[in-house]
């Protein structure tokens, strides 16, 4: 047996664990590691790094912070948490993932090229894709009926698009359909325009935390000051940092939904009655960081089932279980062709079902997934909340 070894079992580990990692909330978790390797067996990517998610919790507590610190190892991760909700002693190995590529930041040994160019830019222009923020409300003059512009008037609920909703063209439609929903429900709703700035989870899942909180910073002050009850986004990625990640930094006030959250509320309520569609039969994949992170499972199958002409078919993995895509923790950013290959394989257990089209609730699993299909043929992907918006035009 090695000292580092006898060092772990008399409760020593090192000057990396104690000063890093040891008094973080985390750390306090990592000590109960038994080295089952339930984290390996269930993460989509343990076959590309160099090490294991079972051998970097050894190597975090043996103190080998030269093995572990190296983008070699830390960014092949997708943040999809599924190490962290299978783990029987409870350890959220994505969160010691997260604190490892801030100290490997810090060091300056991240992040990788791609990843920094995106964080630029969200330093300099406040969204990942290089574009102005003078472009950022440009969806919302596509609109029959211009939503209200906080905070120069007055709204109950802030719709937040997000980046990637509110810039790219391919996206656009879904940031569209979920304001136009949400106007025909009558919910008393707004946007911030311009004033609205990228949620800092691109900046966050790299490493660059000083990026990230300076994003946190602003949103709360911004949104704060607006007087509303609550937050809605489509995209599971702002609703997973916004409501569990922000809280670590600074309090928003508003009660953060995402709009399946908010649709099925409002159909149970009888405020939103989808009618007929053309019957086809569906599946749905669950965002990593809306089911796993956010805890948001029911709600967008409750919205699927309420939909005349849909038949729900499930995948064989499903919920908390759900294959990740591939498309998050700036996998797809950091290693594209992988991350598509990894969307490849949900693609095929979606065709498995039977259906003849794949629902999702996330613009980066929607482009993930659609770039799978294309590349090695799969079904279309729609999201969610298009859905709903062509059920009620079918009502109208």
């Amino acid at each position: 047996m090695s000292e580092k070894e006898k060092n772990v079992i008399t409760g020593f580990t090192g000057e990396f664990f104690d000063e890093l990692i040891g008094d973080t909330e985390i750390g306090e978790k990592v000590r109960s590691c038994i080295q089952c390797g339930t984290c390996t067996a269930s993460c989509p990517v343990a076959f590309k790094s160099e090490l294991s998610p079972r051998e970097i919790l050894r190597m975090v507590l043996i103190g080998e912070s030269g093995e572990i610190l190296r983008p070699e190892v830390l960014y092949y991760c997708s943040a999809c948490y599924s190490c962290a909700v299978r783990c029987p002693m409870g350890i959220r190995l994505t969160e010691l993932v997260n604190l490892l590529r801030d100290i490997m930041v810090e060091r300056g040994e991240g992040p990788l090229p791609p990843q920094t160019e995106m964080v630029k830019s969200v330093d300099n222009y406040d969204n990942p894709w290089l574009l102005p923020r003078a472009q950022r409300d440009r969806w919302a003059r596509k609109l029959d009926t211009r939503p209200k512009v906080l905070p120069r008037k007055k709204a109950k609920m802030l719709y937040y698009p997000g980046c990637t909703a509110a810039y790219l063209p391919n996206m656009q439609r879904v940031a569209l359909a979920t304001a136009e929903v949400l106007e025909r429900a009558g919910v008393d709703f707004g946007i911030m325009g311009r004033e609205e700035v990228c949620c800092g989870s691109t900046a966050m899942r790299v490493g660059v935390r000083k990026t990230f909180i300076a994003q946190v910073e602003k949103n709360t002050a911004r949104i704060n000051a607006l007087g509303v009850d609550s937050v809605v986004t489509a995209c599971a990625g702002c609703f997973g940092i916004m409501k569990h990640e922000y809280p670590r930094v600074a309090e928003l006030q508003p009660e953060v939904l995402h709009i399946s959250e908010v649709i099925a509320r409002l159909v149970e309520e009888g405020e939103l009655e989808p009618g007929p569609i053309t019957p086809r039969v569906v599946t749905y994949h669950d965002p990593c960081h809306l089911a796993r992170h956010g805890g948001v499972v029911s709600e967008p199958r409750k919205v699927i089932e309420a939909i005349p002409g849909l038949e729900l078919v499930e995948m064989a993995r499903t919920g908390l279980n759900s294959r990740c895509c591939g498309g998050g923790g700036g996998l797809r950013t950091g290693h594209a062709g992988m991350a598509v290959g990894i969307a490849s394989l949900r693609q095929r257990e979606a065709e498995e079902t039977g259906a003849e089209l794949l629902v999702t609730c996330c613009p980066f699993c929607e482009q993930n997934l659609s770039d799978a299909g294309e590349q090695d043929g799969g079904l279309p992907v729609i999201d969610l909340v298009e859905l709903v918006l062509e059920s009620m035009n079918a009502s109208v």
